[in-house]
C-alpha cells in the first residue's frame, strides 16, 4: 500500500506543492518536514488523531506526513457544529489532536488509551454534511480516494490548480489529492477569503484548472476579476451541473475543457462526464462505467455500486444493500437517453401534498436567462402545507424589478405547474454559500 510520501517520492523535488498568499511549499519540504517531525510521529503509530479546523495550508501538510503513519486521521471542518464534536471523538476512538506550531507537530491529548489495532491502512475520516440527515463519519483511505486520480507527472506539471472547495470536506479532498498525484501545485485560499480575493489569488499565481460548485462557477462569472483568468480545465461537483452554467463556462472561457463529476462522502469517486451536456448517458445506467455499476429504483433515485466496499460508517452502520449498493438519495429522471438529476430526496417541498423539488425550479429559473442565480425554499402555509419561494439574482443589474418579476413569472406559468410556480420572489444582491460552495440551504 503506499501512503502520500510515498507517492510523491518520485515527483522532482523542486516543484512547488502548495501555494498560498504569503508562502509555498515544495514537494522536497513535505519530505523535510515529515523528517523534522519523524521522532514524535513515530509515537503515533497506533493513533486516531483529529485535524480540528486547523487552517487549511496547515491541514495540507499534517495530511501529508501523517498518512501512511497512523491508524486514522479525522477531518473536522471549522464549520462543524461544536455539539458533534465529543461524539466524533467518541465514535472514532481519538487519541490526540494534532497541530503545527513554526513546523513542528504538537498534540493535545484526548485519550491516550485509545490504541488502534487491526488496521492496516490509514483511514481518512471524513464527516457527512448533514444537511438532509444525521452527520455521520466516513472512513476512506488514501487507496481508495486516488482510485481514479490521474497519475502523470510530466501532464501534472503543466496544471496549476485553484482549491475552491473545503479541503476537509470530500469535495476538497479530491481536489487535494488530483494535485499530488500528478506533481501539481495546488493554490490553497484560507476559507475567510472573499470571492475578490480568492480569484486574485488564483491570478496572480497562473491557476489553469479549478474545480468548484455550480453555485460558486457562477459567483465567479460575476466578478470583474475572472476576465483574467486563464483556464486550460474547468470541473464542476458538489451540485447539479445545469446546462445554463455549462453553457456560461463554455462562452466565458472559450477553450476550456468542461468536465462535471458525481461523487459524495459516502459513494466516494463516482463518474465524470465530459460531453459538456447536463446530466449523464443513459448508457452508464446499462453498462456501468468501469468498476461502478448504478441502477434507478421504482422511486427514481440512483443508486450506485463502487465496485469494491472500502468506504465504511465509522460507527459500523452499514451503507450497502444486499447486493453492494448505496443510495444515493439523488432523485433522477431519464429523457431521451440521458439521466438528468432532480435533487434530493429529502430536500422536497410539500405544497398540498405535491411534491417540488427545489433544484427544478431553480434550473427553471436559470434557463429563464433572466437569472444569474437563484435559491429556492419553502416557506410554511396553514392551508398548503408550505408554499415555494425564490431569491434571484438578476442578470441585468439595472433591470427594474417590478419588470423582471413579471417577465420571471411569465416564464414560470409557461414551464411550471401552477403548483411548482414560485408564489414569493425576491430580487437579492447575494446569495450565500457554504464553504463547500454549496447554496446555503436552511
Amino acid at each position: 500500500m503506499n501512503s502520500i510520501l510515498d507517492y510523491i517520492a518520485d515527483i522532482p523535488s523542486s516543484r512547488v506543492a502548495f501555494v498560498t498568499k504569503d508562502d509555498s511549499f515544495t514537494y522536497k519540504d513535505i519530505f523535510d518536514l515529515y523528517i523534522s517531525n519523524k521522532e514524535i510521529i513515530d509515537t503515533l503509530s497506533n493513533s486516531c488523531v483529529v485535524v480540528n479546523a486547523r487552517d487549511r495550508y496547515e491541514f495540507s501538510k499534517l495530511l501529508s506526513i501523517l498518512d501512511g503513519k497512523v491508524k486514522r486521521i479525522v477531518f473536522l471542518p471549522e464549520d462543524i457544529e461544536t455539539s458533534l464534536i465529543e461524539r466524533y471523538y467518541t465514535e472514532s476512538k481519538a487519541t490526540y489532536e494534532v497541530f503545527l506550531e513554526n513546523n513542528i507537530l504538537k498534540l493535545n491529548e484526548i485519550d491516550k488509551n485509545n490504541i488502534l489495532e487491526n488496521i492496516y491502512e490509514t483511514q481518512w475520516v471524513v464527516p457527512t454534511s448533514g444537511t438532509t440527515n444525521n452527520p455521520k463519519l466516513i472512513s476512506h483511505t488514501f487507496e481508495s480516494l486516488t482510485k481514479t486520480s490521474k497519475k502523470n507527472i510530466e501532464l501534472g506539471s503543466k496544471y496549476i490548480w485553484g482549491l475552491t472547495f473545503d479541503i476537509y470536506r470530500f469535495s476538497g479532498i479530491q481536489v487535494f489529492l488530483q494535485a499530488l498525484s500528478g506533481g501539481s501545485s495546488i493554490i490553497i485560499p484560507e476559507s475567510n477569503y472573499s470571492m475578490k480575493e480568492t480569484i486574485e489569488l488564483f491570478v496572480q499565481n497562473k491557476s489553469n484548472i479549478i474545480s468548484a460548485t455550480p453555485s460558486f462557477w457562477r459567483k465567479v462569472l460575476m466578478t470583474k476579476e475572472s476576465d483574467n483568468l486563464s483556464l486550460k480545465r474547468a470541473t464542476l461537483g458538489g451540485e447539479i451541473s445545469d446546462q445554463s452554467i455549462l453553457t456560461a463556462l463554455k462562452n466565458k472561457f472559450r477553450d476550456v475543457k468542461l468536465t462535471h463529476i458525481y461523487a459524495s462522502t459516502e459513494v466516494g469517486v463516482g463518474f465524470a462526464v465530459t460531453d459538456e451536456k447536463a446530466g449523464f448517458p443513459l448508457e452508464y445506467i446499462e453498462n456501468g462505467i468501469g468498476d461502478i455499476k448504478l441502477k434507478v429504483d421504482n422511486n427514481s433515485l440512483l443508486w450506485i455500486n463502487p465496485g469494491t466496499k472500502i468506504q465504511n460508517y465509522i460507527a459500523k452502520e452499514s451503507m450497502y444493500s444486499d447486493d453492494g449498493f448505496i443510495n444515493t438519495g439523488d432523485l433522477v429522471k431519464i429523457e431521451n437517453n440521458r439521466v438528468y438529476f432532480s435533487g434530493r430526496e429529502s430536500g422536497s417541498i410539500n405544497v398540498g401534498g405535491n411534491k417540488v423539488q427545489p433544484e427544478e425550479i431553480e434550473a427553471t429559473l436559470l434557463n429563464s436567462n433572466l437569472v444569474q442565480t437563484t435559491y429556492v425554499y419553502a416557506k410554511n402555509n396553514p392551508m398548503m402545507g408550505s408554499l415555494v419561494c425564490a431569491d434571484v439574482i438578476p442578470k441585468d443589474s439595472e433591470i427594474d424589478k417590478t419588470v423582471l418579476k413579471k417577465q420571471i413569472l411569465e416564464y414560470c406559468r409557461k414551464n411550471l405547474e401552477n403548483f411548482k410556480i414560485p408564489v414569493l420572489l425576491k430580487i437579492v444582491n447575494d446569495i450565500e454559500i457554504t464553504q463547500s460552495g454549496k447554496i446555503k440551504r436552511k
